[in-house]
């Protein structure tokens, strides 16, 4: 009699755990990233930086799980579209963002929810401030995202610039989110911590309202 007793508890908990299972569904993303990475030094570590951030903002900010590169290239690939480099050496070799339906019928192609699609590119220089020359980044960041579901555009910015001395409201109030997510920016020589600076303020800036979930049909005129 115990025992059975203990068999239904145990067969409880499973469905218990079952149902809770379904209950739970984490959107997928697929991310197309373009950056720009050797205009005047743009460092390595400005890349890595700049790819962290997008992905702990869909992961940790969204709570969006990030498909894998194999699958979004392969999805991609499969549908016969141009190329889509992960990095080029000048920021005039950027592609242009595919347009709404094309990251619609590739969204559907690959089995996810949302799909997230952009450009950064960074320009340093010199300036020459009362002590002497200064170094300056600043990063210009183009996105789209795209709810496949919806059929509809639910962000989309071209050409949004910031530098690395830019106050940005958006990174004023995500310090201590930066922190917990181990996005360090003040690594490497001396133009890295700029470099890095300009681009979270860039993609942080441009893809906060995402957050707001605002879109726009797709078909006819977008």
């Amino acid at each position: 009699m115990r025992a059975r007793f203990c068999f239904c508890l145990i067969a409880l908990a499973f469905v218990a755990e079952a149902i809770a299972q379904g209950t739970v569904k984490v959107p997928k993303v697929a991310i197309l990233w373009t950056f720009a990475e050797n205009e005047r030094g743009t460092s390595e570590a400005g890349m890595r930086t700049a790819n962290d951030l997008i992905r702990k903002l869909f992961e940790e900010k969204a709570g969006h799980e990030i498909v894998s590169d194999a699958v979004t290239r392969a999805a991609w690939r499969e549908l016969g579209f141009a190329g889509w480099p992960s990095t080029v050496e000048d920021p005039g070799q950027l592609p242009l963002l595919p347009d709404a339906k094309q990251l619609l019928e590739f969204g559907k192609k690959a089995g996810v929810d949302f799909v997230c699609a952009g450009t950064l590119a960074w320009r340093v220089r010199s300036v020459w401030v009362a002590l002497g020359p200064k170094t300056k980044a600043d990063a210009t960041v183009s996105v789209m995202i795209v709810d496949v579901g919806k059929a509809e555009v639910a962000l989309e910015v071209k050409d949004l610039n910031s530098d690395s001395s830019k106050a940005e409201k958006w990174y004023e109030t995500a310090g201590a989110l930066l922190v917990a997510w181990g996005i360090t920016l003040f690594s490497g020589g001396p133009k890295t911590p700029h470099i890095q600076k300009a681009g979270v303020k860039a993609i942080g800036a441009a893809t906060d309202p995402y957050f707001s979930k605002t879109g726009r049909k797709i078909g006819g005129r977008l």
